[in-house]
């Protein structure tokens, strides 16, 4: 399953992913491992090397997997573990201009860096195995999928950020994220069992 890092392991994931997929396509542009950060969109200033953030706004407990889950053994056959906790997380990816008197070609570059983000999250819709990073089990699978949300819904995120100049951006969805429950309880085995046999004679 996954600790109480599961979600920043989830975000060091996504940006790994993005900062790999940006290194091998430098004939299109040039940036470095800090070119995708994990901040919000008013921590980057005008003159930041910044050009993609990831910024984690949401965080949901998946409903489906909490009213399917029941205890877990854990190896242990005197000791059962609670289900753990499912969660969906929700991401603001969001390009950012660079720093070139040149508006059009800068304004063109920053469509391009977020057209090659959206391709590798669409390309890696099911993250698994040595794609995960930290404490995620890679014998289980993370959904990363494009939220449709509508102008008010963007105009709304970006209202929590009114320091922030609107840029071009995308919602993503995230999920199911497993954190495991430190909750315990000891199962007394059954060893024994009794049966009685009720014999009545024949009549």
């Amino acid at each position: 399953m996954g600790s109480y890092t599961a979600i920043a392991d989830v975000s060091e994931t996504l940006r790994g992913l993005l900062q790999d997929r940006f290194a091998a396509r430098d004939d299109v542009f040039s940036m470095d491992g800090e070119g995708v950060s994990l901040v919000s969109p008013d921590e980057v200033s005008a003159d930041s090397e910044i050009r993609l953030s990831l910024s984690l706004y949401r965080v949901e407990e998946n409903a489906a997997m909490k009213n399917t889950e029941t205890a877990r053994h854990t190896g242990d056959p005197t000791v059962s573990q609670e289900p753990p906790l499912a969660l969906d997380l929700y991401y603001f990816v969001t390009a950012y201009p660079g720093g070139t008197d040149d508006g059009t070609a800068s304004t063109v570059e920053q469509q391009r860096i977020l057209g090659l983000a959206m391709q590798t999250l669409h390309d890696n819709a099911v993250l698994s195995g040595d794609q995960l990073t930290g404490s995620l089990d890679p014998e289980l699978e993370l959904q990363v999928s494009l939220v449709n949300a509508s102008v008010n819904e963007l105009s709304g995120l970006w209202s929590t950020v009114p320091e922030a100049a609107f840029q071009p951006s995308a919602v993503y969805h995230v999920g199911p994220v497993l954190i495991d429950s430190r909750q315990r309880e000891e199962v007394v085995p059954v060893t024994d069992r009794e049966t009685t046999v009720d014999r009545t004679p024949d009549s």
